[in-house]
């Protein structure tokens, strides 16, 4: 008597259909990876970024910088701290325009010291030395 083994598919998948669906789940994957990157990428292309040009330097009570926006937005200035005094301005910075910045202080520094300053702006804050005369 031959006895004949039936083999039960039920529940099985087959090779090619799960050859199918891992290249589907990478796919999509990937077009996720790639859509994050090109979002990430187009956002931090467009910031300002800005530079000193030249030395600062404080005149009496009044500190004179030209500051210069490298980047392709445009950037705000809000304050400088020299020392430990805060002058407050409002300045724009368009992308690629360079700008010289007064900020008065009501205190006269004494002549012949170099203060530490920040330049705090809407794209970080940017540390400088200035020289007073």
């Amino acid at each position: 008597m031959s006895t004949k083994r039936t083999r039960n598919k039920r529940g099985e998948i087959s090779t090619p259909i799960i050859t199918i669906l891992v290249t589907v789940a990478a796919l999509a994957v990937t077009g996720i990876v790639v859509s994050w990157m090109l979002s990430t990428g187009a956002s931090a292309s467009n910031q300002g970024a800005l530079m000193i040009v030249g030395s600062p330097v404080v005149q009496n009570d009044t500190l004179y910088m030209t500051v210069r926006n490298i980047g392709n937005a445009d950037a705000a200035v809000s304050s400088c701290l020299l020392g430990n005094y805060t002058g407050n301005a409002n300045y724009t910075i368009r992308a690629g325009e360079s700008r010289v910045l007064q900020f008065d202080f009501n205190i006269t520094f004494n002549t012949g010291t170099i203060l530490r300053g920040a330049l705090n702006t809407d794209q970080g804050t940017l540390i400088f030395s200035a020289y007073v005369q």
